[in-house]
């Protein structure tokens, strides 16, 4: 333990820990609730310490140790080194744990900070640990890499070449999220609202795997150079054969699309968060209660606009909720703080008819050739007064001609444009 707490005291792993400590925190504490895409979702809060630790802990700690793992090439005491009675991998693990036990604190203190923030806004508790244990191993298997590669390259430009490396592998996976070979090299960027929970059989498989792995990564150094005193073959093939299968297994692994590879949809709840104004009614996850003053406010002022009509979608169920009933639709929430004004255009558009797929646009004259549907849809904003997009003066001045129309008109042309729109034909003639 001396020995080891002497490391960390004397590497150069600790520094760059606490840097990217710091930066995680800034960059975890600094975020706007009002627009973040995290901050009151539990699941995604995790992904977001993950994906930071991976990225960006992970591969400047493998860098850190690969310089570490060279410090005795530099200094000139290899051959001391080598010739000590500790072993190669027992001299690899003690490098590799002090660098992952200060790179552990820093992500500890980023796990603490995500979660403080999302338990301001949440009214749950439900803290999602399977992605932060994975992070925290894939660390590990990141730090391994570099304690052996500065072991067997002891160059000055092993260390920045496994930041660089290391980064580069991310990017590249990003691009090709389909290539079974990136599920090896786990940063989970992906979308996890209240619609998905986390794959814990996979996860796990995958921690196992990067755990595994950082074991044989460091005892290869040893089992290869010659000098130093091998470890012993019964030690190193257990470790090598849970990680074989462990990866082989994640290979193997596949998603039905469009589902996230390292999440399950979540079950029905038995009584969602539901509100009902007059005719219309909204419901959200049990998990997004949170937000039910909004949906509220969203589902009366949508309520008093679309008043009598027919046609419509009254209904809305946000997404990954199974819809109930006759015109029943679903809502996307994409951040978990929203604004009333933001629910109710939401809203507006879910409670547009929508034509049968492969249903091609009908042109109106009067918008200067632009799809009728779009006039549709901007007059039912106008009568909640949302927001209604510019597309130019000719569509403005028939939009302006559609309002001034007597409302009876009016109502009587929006019911039936919703029929004919839901019926793939073109909408009545305009009222005047």
């Amino acid at each position: 333990m001396r020995v080891l707490l002497h490391e960390m005291r004397r590497g150069e792993a600790g520094k760059v820990a606490l840097l990217t400590a710091v930066a995680g925190v800034w960059y975890l504490a600094s975020e706007d609730a009002a627009t973040s895409d995290w901050i009151g979702w539990w699941n995604q809060a995790s992904i977001k310490v993950q994906v930071f630790g991976v990225i960006v802990t992970g591969s400047l700690m493998s860098a850190a140790a690969a310089w570490t793992a060279g410090r005795a090439h530099r200094t000139r005491t290899r051959t001391w080194a080598d010739t000590a009675p500790r072993g190669g991998w027992s001299q690899a693990l003690l490098l590799w744990a002090a660098a992952w036990l200060w790179a552990l604190a820093g992500y500890a203190l980023m796990t603490a900070v995500a979660f403080w923030r999302t338990a301001g806004v949440s009214e749950v508790t439900e803290p999602v640990w399977t992605p932060l244990l994975l992070g925290a191993v894939m660390i590990a298997f990141q730090i391994a890499a570099g304690v052996a590669a500065g072991t067997l390259l002891p160059s000055r430009i092993t260390a920045p070449a496994m930041g660089v490396l290391w980064y580069l592998a991310f990017v590249v996976f990003a691009f090709v999220p389909e290539s079974p070979v990136g599920n090896l090299f786990p940063a989970i960027d992906e979308h996890w609202d209240a619609t998905f929970r986390p794959h814990t059989t996979r996860l796990l498989v995958a921690t196992a795997w990067c755990g595994a792995a950082a074991l044989a990564l460091l005892a290869l150094p040893a089992l290869v150079r010659r000098p130093v005193v091998a470890p012993r073959l019964f030690a190193v093939l257990p470790v090598a054969l849970a990680a074989a299968v462990a990866g082989g297994v994640l290979l193997t692994y596949r998603a039905p699309a469009p589902d996230p590879f390292w999440a399950l949809r979540t079950p029905q709840p038995a009584e969602p968060a539901c509100v009902t104004e007059g005719r219309t009614k909204a419901c959200l996850w049990p998990s997004d209660r949170h937000l039910m003053p909004q949906v509220e406010a969203a589902t009366r002022k949508v309520d008093q606009a679309l008043g009598p009509l027919t046609g419509l979608n009254r209904s809305f169920y946000q997404t990954g909720l199974r819809p109930s009933g006759p015109y029943s639709t679903e809502l996307p929430v994409y951040r978990p703080v929203v604004d009333t004004a933001t629910l109710t255009s939401a809203m507006l558009d879910a409670a547009l008819p929508q034509p049968a797929p492969g249903c091609e646009p009908f042109p109106l004259a009067e918008l200067g050739g632009l799809p009728d549907t779009f006039l549709f849809q901007a007059v039912i904003h106008s009568r909640a007064q949302a927001g209604v997009p510019y597309y130019g003066e000719e569509f403005a001045a028939t939009l302006e001609g559609v309002l001034k129309a007597p409302q009876a008109d009016r109502d009587a042309w929006i019911s039936a444009a919703a029929g004919e729109i839901g019926a793939c034909r073109p909408v009545p003639p305009l009222p005047r």
